[in-house]
């Protein structure tokens, strides 16, 4: 979410602009605006925006700090290290996100491998029907004649 106007999107997420500006007490035309980026909101919508959504106003404004208002900060998304968060680099939500790429991470691994086996082994069916093809041509011939043969 590199833009203010992407994050107000993500907050709207399926309700329509119309019913999401009318909650937030903007026009659907301001709305469209904020969300492509071509005008701000004043603090008073950004701050709608985070009541009526739940996230927090940090992020909604600059993108950094916890997605939702009553989460807790993560460590590395925000300002300088200080002390406290060399001594725990990662906050519970990370862990877990983290655990997920690496299984995510393992499980493409496999069907990688997976598919290159396949595709090996449809390589070599393609050389074998090939082989099989070429095969039928020289013995088709014979086998016409053969037919032409013993017909007359």
């Amino acid at each position: 979410m590199d833009t203010l106007g992407a994050r107000i999107r993500l907050a709207r997420g399926k309700t329509s602009q119309g019913a999401f500006a009318a909650l937030i007490g903007v026009s659907k035309g301001s709305l469209g605006g904020y969300e492509r980026d071509e005008n701000l909101p004043n603090t008073d919508v950004a701050l709608k925006i985070c009541q009526q959504t739940g996230f927090s106003v940090e992020w909604l404004i600059s993108g950094r700090g916890p997605l939702r208002a009553d989460a807790a900060p993560c460590p590395h998304e925000s300002g300088p290290p200080s002390e406290a968060k060399k001594a725990a680099p990662y906050c519970a939500r990370c862990l877990k996100l983290e655990e997920k790429l690496e299984k995510l991470e393992e499980e493409r691994r496999e069907l990688n491998t997976e598919n290159r086996h396949l595709w090996k082994e449809n390589s070599d069916l393609n050389a074998r029907v090939a082989r099989l093809e070429e095969q039928q041509k020289k013995t088709e011939p014979a086998e016409t004649v053969a037919r032409d043969c013993s017909a007359a």
